[in-house]
């Protein structure tokens, strides 16, 4: 979290244009401004454009009408962003899957300013099921598909644990976006692999069956079963549930456990349809009905079912999210029409090992909180779900707002800029505006940051078709709700990554002679608003297990905000010589999950310097002296040589000195200007010999 300050401050610095009163940047590669804007009691929010429709990368260009979007790290300071395009099939340029119509592009970002590198086509081949074969015919720019794509909305990219059960090995590890068709009830669902060896290869998934898809959202729990859940955005429409098994054969659509599983409606007790009137109590029981096998149904036969089957019609579903910290919850809306109840529902799983067995559903926000239409959302790690309106053409602002789990708090954080959208503006646009895609990128851009994205409805024709943006929102609230993990020994701050190992801060053990111990405290410090979670806490290095924690705490162990938890180290040499080991923490602590700290000590042996063949191998000339001293070091062999100048108290005063030395007679220089008058030691390590001389120090 600490990096992440430094981050957001650089963005601000590397922007083409900054608006500090409003917390809006326009970034290094967006032609335009932010056209979603923090509402002025959203202290804090920021927000920056990133890419502008009509902006190009290398002769790519942003086109218009984004709205799902996925994101993941590339593990070297960028990131790859996924996004929806919402075309009717007809609509834009030839693709590179060989038509017009919805596609998904695909950026590489830099982290640092968010500064647009590259951009292109991610779908490349389209593998389309074909119902009376029970195969895939696969589409591509010189053997096209007969007719475009239409119109995907809403996007997943999953966690890798939703594809993939580490514990079993089934699944697969490449990422791999989820959208629908949201064309009518024949609308299909893909799976957009975007990594490895398959990367550029969609495919329909006919077991997810047909429907008017909103979205398509993979439960990130790591196990054998796969469990999506889609919304069928139709007045009314359905929410179900796909049910499949991860493999560790076939393809990556295979492994997932995207094919081969059943289709499941959801049937609230006693609530054939939503209604304005009323919702459900609050924890009503819901029932999965079985569909089967729908990979051969249309999707008029699957509604048929659905309706014979009494699943739950609800006033249209649009996106939906999983609580990250609670994967049995489920999170979607019901737009409805404007000035009609929007409602937010949760789905609470009974069995997380079962998720066909039901659950219960209430209607945490149920209309009458002042949204209008919402329509897209995603959840951070703490319970934050931020919502984004789609009012269609109405002289109504569309806003974005923040639900908060824990205490059931609702605020609004964010509209559009009213120059833009308000008829008469001085840059206006459109009144038919729509904030989409919102996501929790705290994973790749640290703590506190979203990525979203804007669509302006207005035809502008060509490849573009309309107007729109890609932007980033820094939502305080998610920011403190962080924890921050710290470490210290002696009082003394120990910056993750610190490879300096010192006695100031307890990570030098001193001499310790074989077979015996020495042991050093160390306080773990949660210094963020949130509990702080260690999940355990390891040694690792060339001689880790020298180095053990004494009494150690079950993990994992919560540390409450602004508390602390003393930990204990044991330094037990088993050979003489330098130790070293690296202490490792491993927590909840976005930037710093990590933290990595260097340990070591000098291993004696017992007998002492007395068992040299040569005692006097080491001598320190001036003695007493004022602002320098010579340590003369004469070796029979070659060594590595360690030198180290120690207080009475064993505290390291002067930066070590290692090197290797050959055999005969060497001087090594020590600065000693600046430290006070007194007694020290001059401690030398010689391969597996240490030796230690009082020095005295006179200006």
């Amino acid at each position: 979290m600490k990096n992440t300050l430094t981050r957001m401050l650089g963005l601000s610095c590397l922007a083409l244009a900054t608006n500090s009163s409003a917390q809006l940047t326009t970034g290094p590669s967006s032609s335009q401004s932010p056209y979603v804007v923090p509402v002025a009691t959203a202290t804090g929010t920021k927000i920056t454009s990133i890419l502008t429709v009509g902006d190009a990368i290398n002769g790519y260009k942003f086109a218009g009408l984004p709205d799902g979007i996925g994101a993941y790290d590339n593990g070297n300071g960028t990131f790859t962003l996924l996004v929806n395009h919402e075309m009717g099939n007809t609509a834009g340029a030839v693709r590179a899957h060989g038509t017009t119509g919805t596609f998904v592009s695909k950026w590489i970002i830099n982290k640092a300013d968010l500064k647009v590198l590259s951009g292109g086509d991610l779908i490349q081949r389209l593998n389309l099921w074909n119902p009376t074969t029970s195969t895939y015919t696969t589409h591509y720019v010189s053997n096209p598909a007969t007719s475009g794509l239409g119109r995907f909305c809403s996007g997943d990219l999953p966690a890798v644990s939703a594809f993939y059960n580490a514990t079993t090995g089934l699944g697969t590890m490449e990422r791999i976006m989820m959208n629908g068709e949201e064309t009518g009830s024949e609308g299909r669902a893909f799976g957009h692999i975007a990594t490895g060896a398959n990367a550029g290869s969609s495919y329909e998934l006919p077991n997810l069956g047909k429907s008017s898809w909103e979205n398509y959202v993979a439960c990130p729990k790591a196990m054998d079963k796969t469990v999506v859940i889609g919304m069928d955005d139709a007045t009314p429409g359905e929410v179900y549930v796909y049910i499949g098994t991860k493999k560790n054969t076939g393809n990556d659509i295979e492994k997932a456990g995207l094919t081969g599983g059943k289709l499941y409606g959801v049937a609230v007790n006693s609530l054939l349809l939503e209604t304005n009137g009323s919702v459900p109590a609050a924890n009503t029981a819901f029932t999965l009905v079985d569909l089967g096998d729908v990979s051969a149904m249309t999707g008029a036969a699957i509604q048929t079912a659905s309706t014979n089957g009494g699943v739950t019609k609800f006033l249209r579903p649009e996106d939906g999210a999983w609580d990250p910290s609670n994967p049995t919850d489920f999170y979607f809306l019901t737009t409805n029409g404007f000035g009609s109840p929007t409602r937010m529902w949760r789905l609470r799983f009974s069995n997380a090992s079962d998720y066909a067995q039901g659950g219960t559903i209430t209607a945490v926000l149920d209309g009458t909180e002042g949204a209008q239409m919402m329509d897209n959302m995603g959840i951070d790690n703490w319970g934050h779900i931020l919502i984004q309106e789609d009012v269609g053409n109405q002289a109504h602002n569309g806003k974005t707002w923040q639900y908060t789990i824990a205490n059931d708090a609702f605020k609004l954080i964010a509209e559009h800029d009213a120059t833009r959208v308000i008829t008469g503006g001085a840059n206006f646009i459109t009144q038919d505006e729509e904030a989409s895609g919102i996501i929790d990128a705290q994973e790749i851009l640290g703590a506190g940051w979203w990525l979203g994205v804007d669509q302006m409805h207005k035809g502008i024709g060509g490849e573009l078709v309309e107007p729109g943006q890609m932007f980033a929102l820094y939502n305080p609230d998610t920011y403190n709700s962080n924890p921050e993990v710290n470490l210290q020994g002696n009082n003394s701050n120990i910056p993750s990554g610190s490879n300096t190992p010192s006695g100031n801060n307890n990570t030098d053990f001193g001499n310790v002679y074989v077979s015996k111990s020495a042991t050093k405290t160390f306080t773990i410090q949660n210094n963020g608003a949130a509990p702080l979670s260690v999940a355990g806490i390891t040694m690792t290095g060339t001689n880790a297990s020298e180095f053990t924690l004494v009494s150690a705490p079950t993990f994992p162990l919560t540390v409450a905000a602004s508390g602390s938890q003393v930990i204990t180290v044991e330094f037990k040499p088993t050979a003489t010589g330098l130790r070293t080991a690296m202490l490792n923490i491993a927590s909840n602590d976005f930037d710093e999950k990590a933290y990595t700290v260097a340990l070591q000590g000098v291993a004696q042996n017992t007998l002492g310097v007395s068992s040299l063949s040569d005692g006097s191998f080491m001598k320190l000339f001036p003695n007493p002296t004022r602002d320098e001293v010579t340590v003369a070091v004469t070796l029979k062999k070659a060594e590595q040589i360690m030198v180290n100048v120690l207080d009475i108290n064993g505290k390291q005063v002067i930066a070590p000195v290692a090197n290797k030395y050959g055999i005969g007679d060497h001087n090594i220089v020590l600065s000693t200007s600046s430290l006070p008058n007194g007694t020290y030691y001059v401690q030398v390590a010689a391969g597996s010999v240490v030796t230690k001389t009082k020095l005295v120090v006179m200006h």
